[in-house]
C-alpha cells in the first residue's frame, strides 16, 4: 500500500489546468493509481465507478499499446481511497481493501467538540472522552476518533449509511461491532508546521507494514 499526500493542493505542480472540484480529486487518483502501478498517465484511461453507497471504485484500467489501435485492458486489481481537508489531500492506493481519512484540527473550542461527540459517537466512545481530565487531550482524542470512524466508513464502503454511533474505535484494538479484525494507523507529516492534521488508515490486520508513503508537490 502507498499513501500520497499533497499537502497543498492549491498551488500543487501536478494540478496545472485543473479546476477545484470532484475532477481536482479524480485527477489526483488517477495519478496517484498510475505510480502505484508503474505506468505513466499518458496513454492510460482508468475508469473510476461508485458502489450503491457512494464509494469510488476502479471499475477498469486499459493502456494504449505502441502498435495497437486499441486499449489493452490490464487485468490488475486496486483499491484506492480519497480524502482532503482544508487545501491538505491524500489517496492510499492498494492491491486490498482499506479507507483513508485526513481531518484538520477545527474546531478548538471544547464546547463544540462535545456537542459533536454527544450526537455522532456512540456510548463507548463519549465514555472514553468524558473520563479524560485536559481539555487539550480531550480535543486531541475527538479528532483522532474522527478521523479513524471516518476512514472505517471508507473502508467498509458504507459511507455514512455505517451509522457513526453503531461502533467504537476509542480503543487500540478491534470492538466486537467490527466486521472483521481491522487495524488503525496514525500518519503523521514531515513537516512540523502541518501537526494540526489528523490522518489515519484503516485496513486488515493482515496487511500491516506494507505502507510506503509518498509526497506529491
Amino acid at each position: 500500500m502507498k499513501l500520497y499526500i499533497c499537502e497543498n493542493a492549491k498551488s500543487a505542480k501536478w494540478r496545472k489546468g485543473i479546476p477545484d472540484g470532484k475532477k481536482l480529486s479524480l485527477a489526483f487518483a488517477k495519478k496517484c493509481i498510475c505510480d502505484f502501478i508503474g505506468e505513466k498517465e499518458r496513454g492510460m484511461e482508468i475508469k473510476i465507478s461508485r458502489n450503491s453507497f457512494g464509494k469510488p471504485y476502479v471499475q477498469k484500467i486499459c493502456k494504449n499499446m505502441p502498435g495497437e489501435t486499441k486499449k489493452i485492458r490490464m487485468d490488475i486489481s486496486v483499491h484506492f481511497s480519497l480524502s482532503h481537508s482544508e487545501n491538505m489531500m491524500i489517496c492510499a492506493v492498494a492491491c486490498f481493501n482499506m479507507g483513508a481519512d485526513c481531518q484538520k484540527r477545527i474546531p478548538k473550542d471544547i464546547k463544540i467538540c462535545k456537542k459533536i461527540a454527544k450526537r455522532f459517537y456512540s456510548p463507548a466512545e463519549n465514555a472514553f472522552l468524558d473520563s479524560i481530565s485536559s481539555d487539550a487531550d480531550y480535543i486531541d482524542n475527538f479528532f483522532s476518533i474522527w478521523a479513524k470512524k471516518e476512514a472505517y466508513i471508507k473502508y467498509t464502503g458504507k459511507g455514512m449509511a455505517e451509522g457513526l454511533d453503531t461502533f467504537s474505535v476509542a480503543g487500540e484494538t478491534a470492538q466486537k461491532s467490527y466486521p472483521k479484525e481491522v487495524c488503525f494507523k496514525r500518519i503523521h507529516l514531515e513537516n512540523p508546521k502541518k501537526d494540526d492534521f489528523y490522518i489515519y488508515l484503516c485496513y486488515d490486520k493482515k496487511n500491516k507494514n506494507t505502507l510506503k508513503i509518498r509526497y506529491f508537490t
